[in-house]
């Protein structure tokens, strides 16, 4: 079975394996090798590979994409594979860009709200291209990042930040121009990615050491086939390498890339070759035999994730399904309101209450609860908003007003829980306020009537036959459900 690196939901039972081995006889051509004949060697060896969609299959416009299976991205793209490279052992998804706890809908990935695919060396330095070039889709450039912090990096360098004036989420830094030692803005993360960054720049150099590069971006690289970058670039790349080694969430994402792409960043597998290409070993042949495999030591989880009975979450309100970008009406009238429900050409998908200054609201109608109900959804402050306030309706009633505001720069996704009496007909979820400085982002809305277990109410992550019910708008309930979740995930 493929690795589903860091892959967890409840009840999830763990072991741990070694990662995979790398495959015989994969580096022996560079046995001997030194400078730009090391380098083009290792061009040759892992330039080839797999390359699948960037974005997601929506994007791509298969209108009968296939089933759905781990590991097969051919019919799907980038935001399917990050669950399998880029999540951590409790659910959050992997973000070196910030400290934000946010979380994916479920295994398909989809983009968790105010999210991004950020390409880690920028697109804009090679001139970007198509996105169908293979540059443009290599995982090992692609995160999930937080998209305040992408939107500031921009096309910029990566340097040593002293002041972070520019830009600090308390994890990401960014100096600006007149404050940066380089005379130009610069960008730094978290003590603890700085090795994945630099590794990251220079696979990317070297896997497309043929790529020309735009003059455009000459302060930073260049088209010298051998070295590539700038010296100043190299001096800062080879700080971050040599004080940030190679760890094993590190070990584990380039596991499973290279059971997807079929490559390998040989600067994962044996860190000592920076130094023989750009550090204090040039000019010395390699002897493959007595360099480290950093690899080789790496221990990746291998989570077992149970399969939960069908019969026990198969209907309930999913938002993240509607089809239509404004919700304004559904012929059947179960679903109305003024919100958006969107996928980008970068896989970005969430539900924005609200506009302008226009208050969000979602009605769900026709409901004709027997029982009392459970309302459970996942909800943040909008990425350019500094607050918000979601107003729950049954009926005419208000039942409960939930007031955040972003705290400690993150805007955390929180899991909201609210008990829907039984009679209740309809219920209106609205985002007062609706401006750019006060709005939410939703991703997930569910209501079930349990079977007696009103404590803990979770969601699950898996798709169900009522979620592709739910992309043509119709509201069903759930009865008599037990309901799922990732571990570690607060509700409120």
């Amino acid at each position: 079975m493929k690795k589903l690196f860091l892959f967890a939901i409840a009840s999830l039972f763990s072991m741990a394996l070694f990662a995979e081995a790398i495959p015989a006889g994969y580096y022996d051509a560079i046995n001997g090798t030194q400078d730009s004949v090391l380098k083009s060697t290792l061009y040759s060896i892992i330039k080839g590979g797999e390359r699948y969609f960037y974005g997601t299959n929506e994007y791509h416009g298969s209108s009968n994409p296939p089933e759905w299976e781990k590991g097969d991205l051919k019919g799907y793209g980038t935001w399917y594979a990050f669950p399998l490279t880029d999540m951590h052992p409790d659910g959050i998804i992997w973000d070196m860009y910030s400290n934000c706890v946010r979380y994916y809908p479920n295994d398909r990935g989809e983009s968790g709200c105010s999210l991004n695919i950020e390409h880690c060396l920028p697109k804009s330095w090679w001139g970007t291209g198509a996105k169908t070039d293979t540059i443009y889709r290599d995982l090992y450039n692609l995160n999930p990042s937080d998209a305040q912090a992408n939107s500031n990096k921009s096309n910029y360098a990566p340097g040593h930040v002293t002041r972070g004036d520019k830009f600090d989420n308390g994890s990401f830094r960014m100096d600006s121009k007149n404050k940066s030692q380089y005379n130009y803005i610069c960008w730094e993360p978290a003590a603890e990615y700085r090795g994945d960054f630099a590794r990251t720049y220079f696979y990317m150099v070297t896997a497309y050491e043929q790529q020309t590069w735009s003059s455009t971006y000459s302060d930073y690289v260049n088209n010298d086939s051998y070295l590539r970058f700038t010296p100043t670039i190299v001096q800062v790349l080879l700080d971050w390498h040599r004080a940030d080694p190679v760890s094993n969430k590190e070990i584990c994402r380039a596991d499973q890339i290279s059971t997807i792409q079929g490559n390998r960043n040989p600067f994962i597998d044996y860190p000592e070759l920076v130094e023989y290409i750009w550090g204090n070993k040039k000019g010395q042949s390699v002897n493959l035999s007595s360099l480290a495999c950093a690899f080789e030591s790496g221990v990746c989880p291998d989570p077992i994730t149970p399969e939960p009975d069908p019969q026990q979450y198969d209907t309930l309100i999913y938002l993240p399904g509607l089809s239509k970008a404004i919700v304004n009406d559904y012929s059947n009238g179960d679903i109305k309101g003024y919100a958006s429900d969107k996928i980008q050409s970068n896989g970005t998908r969430s539900i924005t209450m609200g506009a302008s200054t226009t208050d969000g609201y979602l009605t769900f109608n026709h409901l004709n609860l027997t029982d009392s109900a459970i309302l459970v959804f996942r909800a943040s402050v909008y990425n350019t908003a500094n607050s918000m306030q979601l107003d729950i309706y049954c009926g005419n009633t208000l039942i409960r007003s939930i007031a955040e505001t972003v705290a400690q720069n993150t805007r955390n996704e929180v899991r909201y829980r609210t008990t829907i009496p039984a009679g209740t007909d309809s219920i209106t979820i609205i985002s007062v306020g609706g401006a750019t400085t006060k709005r939410a982002c939703m991703q997930e809305l569910y209501m079930i009537q349990p079977n007696g277990q009103t404590t803990g109410i979770t969601v699950p992550l898996r798709e169900s036959p009522a979620r592709k019910e739910l992309r043509e708008g119709r509201v069903v309930i759930i009865r008599n459900a037990s309901i799922y979740t990732p571990l570690g995930q607060q509700i409120r």
